[in-house]
Formats: C-alpha cells, structure tokens, sequence
C-alpha cells in the first residue's frame, strides 16, 4: 500500500503542461496534505492519491483458484462428505527419486536393449507388464479415476464410493471372438445380446452377489435403473451355484439418446442373504416395470451384509438390430428421440439491400442454398490451385491485391461514339467483383481454401 501511495505521489509531483499557467511566475508548491485538481478545478483522476476503497488486494489477501471454485460450488448439504462404502485399500509407498533415477540410469546403460529398442526388435512381454499393474495395485485406481470421470458412484450410491480391490473380468462371447469389458469401453447391443463370462480370484468358501445395471435406459423416471442381471448367494467363482434373481437382459439403448452405461457390481456378502424380496416377477416375457432398480436403494437395504469389492463397466448405443428386439422380445412400438432444430432466420428480401456494398448479390442467394454444396464450392476451388505433391500450382494466386486491373475493364464505346458512364459499363458487375475478391483474400468461406491446410510432405518442400 505504501509503494502504491508513493508512486501516485510521484506523480503528482510531476508538473503538467496542461497545468501550466502563463501568469504565475513563482515556484509551485505542491500540499501533500489536499488532493491536487485538474484544469477544471476538480479532483483529477490522474494524480491524485487512490481511496482505500479503489486500492488492489495486498499480496497473499486475494483468494486462489481453488478457493474460489470452492465458493463458486459449495459443499451439497443434502448429500454430505462423501463416504467410503468399500473396503480399505494399503497404498504401497512410492520409489523415491533416487531410486527412479538409479533405476532410469540402469535401463540406459544397457547398450543391447537401446539397440533392440532402436531396431525395432525388443520383445515387451505383455502378461508380465499386466500381471504387474494388477499386483501393483494400480489397476484399481484406474478403474476408480475412470468410474469417477463417467459419474457412476453419484449416480448409484448418491454420496458413497468404492475403489475396487479384485479384478472382475467380464467377456461376452461374439461369434469367433471374444468382447471384453474394461472400464468405459464401447460394447455394441448385437455384442452384448448372450449372457457374459465372468471371472474373478476368490476362495471356495466365499459369498458373492453380481448385479448389473443400466444406469441410462430407464424410460419413465429419471434416476431410476433397469436390473438386467442379477445373481446372490455365489460360492467362489461359480455363478452357476448362485441363485438368480434376475435373468440376463441385453442393452437396448433407444435411438438418438446416445451412450448408455452399464455397469457390473461385485458385491462380497459377509454371510449367505435371503433375496426372496429382490427376485424379479416376469410372467411370460419381458416387464421392464418389474426391472425397475435403484442401486442406492438396494445397497442401504443389505448395507450390513454385503461390500462391494469389483466394478467393470462399459458403453452401449443404438444400433439397428434393437429394432427387431423391441418389438418381438419386448413387445413394444420402437421408441425414437430426435430434436427438432428450429429453422434458420433468414431476412426478407426487401430488407436485404439496406445492408450496404458489403455482401454481394450471391450471398444472397447462398443464404438459400445447401451447405453442402457449398461446401463442395470450396473444395473445388481449394484442388484446383493445389498439388499433393509439389504444393502451388501456377493457378494459385500470391498475391491478390495487385490483381485488380483485371476486374476494373470497361467495355469500350463504338468508334466515333461516347464513352460509356464509367460506373456503368464494367465488364464484371460490382457484386461479382466483390465475389471474386474475397474468394481471392480467403474471406467468408473461402478462408479454408489456402494451401497451407493441406498435408504435404517434408521432403518436398526444400
């Protein structure tokens, strides 16, 4: 504040020119104590000392990024802290960076794996690098990044979370293949449509529940779920010794709502669980009202009883093989979400001409015409003066400006006969002229026509 202060009274030490009086002879004496005036007699904004209430935060009073977000997006009240509903997970303490560094300069001092890797000839192992990130612990944490970054824990545990402690391998079978599931992967519906393989490491006397959801494709209520599998009271590994609650519903997702997530759950019991409650009713055929599920609400009812432990999912759309399941499998008419764009405002015609010379007559008309045949316009243009291989060609115009005489030729009067108005006897209209410049320029659309947004290669441009 200090230094603040000083400089405002520098300058106002500062005599001005336009203070400057002819008839006053004697030495200015400026008085600290009252604020000097402008030529008008009032307080001048140049030189005088701020107010506190003008002066900038001191160093270090100003809020950082993080505090400001902080404000910005305060803590939810209803939901809370968040709370870990998982199992506790030992973090294995980092090398430090000596020892990176010994590790680093090990590798480099290896001449037959620099010239392996150079070659193109080093053998990476691929197991044994999986095998690593799993033991290492760091798989887990991806799979934790990934849920948090796709919004599963908010969507299905409110303020509750989890970070996987076991690998849960799911892979669904598809034709000669096999389709694996990985954190936020794309799965088509043709992909998923047969119940999938699942595996994970546990002892003989283990008690599991699998529960797979769709967190996106619930029709009527929002934030509610469709249960497309569910599986309690697993011994080990073997989901064919459960009891199932939930027989196995492929994703559908319906057209023009983009990207579903479906997410698998492994839930450890802590004991064999009666869910006579949780069975899903049917009938004959497929109710999707009977398959309505909320994961919040299902885990606060076993809270007690079950952890969840494993997490896999991944991502589904439409595709057109869906429109035979909805009618035939679930007896419905295709659902089908489009938006309707609102047409583009045009002005009328009778208001175009007071716009001034700016736009030309074919602007006008563009207004009317398909995009992509402008688009196609452009792209004409763009190869007409451009080589893959050499770059410019001759048709290529470098300098634009200085091609004007060419536009400005009037037609020439008969012999013996005058000349025509200047204004109006131009070979090339005035709107076509401005047409032809501006393609000229690169302006409007015909910005994306220079040259220098094409590939081209290195070794030709020398």
């Amino acid at each position: 504040m200090s230094q603040l202060a000083s400089c405002w009274r520098l300058l106002g030490q500062v005599p001005s020119r336009l203070n400057h009086r002819s008839v006053h002879t004697s030495r200015v004496v400026w008085d600290r104590q009252r604020q000097p005036t402008g030529r008008a007699g009032h307080v001048s904004p140049w030189i005088r000392t701020p107010f506190f209430d003008e002066r900038g935060p001191a160093i270090g009073v100003d809020k950082s990024l993080q505090e400001r977000l902080t404000d910005m997006y305060p803590e939810d009240p209803i939901r809370g802290e968040r709370v870990n509903i998982g199992f506790r997970t030992d973090k294995i303490a980092a090398m430090g960076k000596g020892q990176v560094a010994d590790w680093r300069r090990k590798i480099r001092a290896d001449r037959s794996l620099e010239k392996a890797a150079r070659e193109g000839t080093l053998d990476v192992d691929l197991d044994v690098v999986r095998n690593q990130w799993v033991e290492s612990g760091a798989v887990y944490e991806d799979i934790h990044h990934a849920a948090e970054l796709y919004g599963l824990y908010a969507d299905m545990y409110d303020h509750g979370y989890f970070t996987p402690c076991l690998m849960l391998d799911v892979n669904y079978k598809y034709e000669d293949v096999l389709v694996p599931v990985h954190r936020g992967n794309i799965v088509k519906p043709s992909e998923a449509a047969a119940q999938p393989v699942v595996g994970w490491d546990s002892p003989d006397n283990g008690l599991w529940c699998l529960v797979m959801t769709g967190l996106d494709s619930h029709m009527s209520t929002p934030g509610q779920e469709y249960l497309h599998w569910m599986v309690g009271n697993i011994k080990g590994s073997d989901i064919t010794s459960g009891d199932t609650l939930c027989s196995y519903l492929q994703p559908f997702p319906a057209l023009g709502t983009g990207y579903h997530r479906f997410a698998f759950v492994l839930y450890r019991q802590d004991g064999e669980i009666d869910f006579g409650g949780e069975t899903v009713e049917e009938g004959n055929g497929v109710s999707l009202d009977a398959r309505s599920f909320k994961t919040l609400d299902f885990y606060s009812k076993f809270q007690e009883q079950i952890t969840p432990a494993g997490l896999a999912f991944y991502q589904s759309d439409y595709e057109s093989s869906l429109r035979e399941f909805f009618h035939n499998t679930l007896d419905m008419k295709e659902p089908k979400y489009e938006y309707e764009f609102p047409d583009w405002y045009v002005r009328p015609w009778r208001n175009f001409f007071d716009q001034g010379k700016e736009q030309g007559f074919d602007e006008f008309l563009d207004r009317r015409r398909d995009p992509k045949d402008i688009e196609k316009d452009v792209l004409e243009v763009k190869l007409a003066h451009t080589n893959p291989f050499t770059g410019d060609t001759d048709a290529y115009i470098k300098y634009p400006g200085i091609h004007e005489e060419e536009l400005q030729e009037q037609i020439a009067p008969p012999i013996g006969e005058k000349r025509f108005n200047p204004k109006q006897s131009f070979k090339i209209a005035q709107w076509r002229r401005n047409a032809i410049q501006k393609e000229r320029l690169k302006e409007r659309y015909f910005r994306s026509t220079d040259h220098k947004d094409l590939r081209r290669d290195p070794l030709m441009t020398n």
